[in-house]
């Protein structure tokens, strides 16, 4: 019953502010995913199940044409299941725009996106996450501050950041005092080509501490031919496992995605996966191929979409058993106007 009294708490505060916020100009959205999931391994089901994977709540509010906040909670079905409910803080931050003395560039600052790779970019073309999400390269939001821009002559964007590096589930004395920075670029060739990197460095001092160091890189690519979409990424994940007698360990893997427009309403999804958790390690590596199609049943892209998707996720390894995922997925998405 605790988490029960959170989220009608959590409602009532929201209420109040957005009340108190009336004269002001404020927006409120909603974004919920309804799913079924039906997995099966060597031919016996693993999980079958009706769930929301995901109930965002989100207030935007527009102090000034140049300071805007953003606050945002992940409401979903419970793992647990004891009371059916979890909730967690996504997103709690201030925009502040044309404050630096840079040319086109906002100041950041709270529980914002961690702008690697395409993690920060990522809108759910398939159910499954990114791969920077899905590996544990790093988490999706995480509490620090970030410098972003346009590049001259809209050659492309950039984003400078510093985070706890714990991703948004940790805080307080689960954060290590040393800082995670990320620098991020991307480039604007004509208006269907964008390629671009990452660079992800972190420390953790302490043998408590699942590692002393940590590198990530990623390289991307996006890009447009008529109605065909798709996007590459290459990421390398290099770190010291204090786990494993402070062993070096590299990772890497890449993703190509294409999604071709059928028609206006009816996309064509794949996707295919390659991961290696250990470079030096023999038969580890692991692969997933997604097919799928999303139907928007509403012309708006944000308004009410169906998700199909055929995922298999296979193993190098004998000791590990292919999996087979069925996934279909109702998003719906409704806002208020400004007020």
């Amino acid at each position: 019953m605790t988490k029960v009294k959170y989220l009608v708490a959590f409602a009532l505060i929201m209420l109040l502010c957005v009340n108190a916020a009336g004269a002001s100009k404020t927006d409120i959205q909603m974004k919920l995913w309804n799913r079924w999931t039906h997995e099966t391994c060597d031919g016996e089901v693993q999980e079958n199940q009706f769930s929301l994977a995901r109930g965002y709540f989100r207030i935007n509010h527009y102090f000034t044409d140049d300071i805007k906040g953003r606050f945002n909670v992940d409401i979903f079905s419970d793992d647990d299941a004891n009371d059916g409910a979890g909730l967690k803080l996504k997103y709690a931050y201030l925009d502040f725009k044309n404050l630096l003395p840079i040319q086109d560039s906002k100041l950041t600052v709270g529980l914002l996106k961690t702008y690697f790779g395409t993690i920060y970019s990522w809108s759910y073309p398939t159910v499954a996450k990114d791969p920077s999400d899905m590996y544990d390269i790093c988490s999706s939001t995480d509490y620090g501050f970030a410098v972003s821009g346009d590049m001259p002559s809209k050659l492309g964007e950039y984003n400078l950041a510093m985070y706890n590096g714990e991703g948004y589930k940790k805080t307080g004395g689960e954060v290590n005092k040393h800082p995670a920075f990320v620098g991020n670029a991307r480039f604007n060739f004509m208006k269907n080509i964008t390629v671009g990197g990452s660079a992800y460095l972190a420390n953790k001092v302490g043998t408590s501490e699942p590692y002393d160091e940590k590198q990530a890189f990623a390289g991307m690519g996006h890009f447009t031919f008529g109605p065909v979409d798709v996007l590459a990424e290459y990421i390398t994940h290099n770190y010291t496992d204090n786990n494993k007698s402070s062993t070096d360990i590299t990772s890497s893997g890449f993703m190509v995605m294409p999604v071709i427009e059928l028609t206006p309403y009816l996309e064509l999804v794949l996707r295919y996966d390659q991961w290696d958790p250990n470079t030096d390690a023999d038969d580890d590596k692991r692969n997933l191929m997604v097919g799928g199609v999303n139907f928007k049943i509403s012309e708006a892209s944000k308004g009410v979409m169906l998700q199909l998707n055929y995922e298999n996720h296979s193993y190098e390894s004998d000791s590990s058993e292919d999996t087979n995922k069925i996934v279909a997925q109702l998003r719906w998405a409704f806002s208020t106007p400004k007020l």
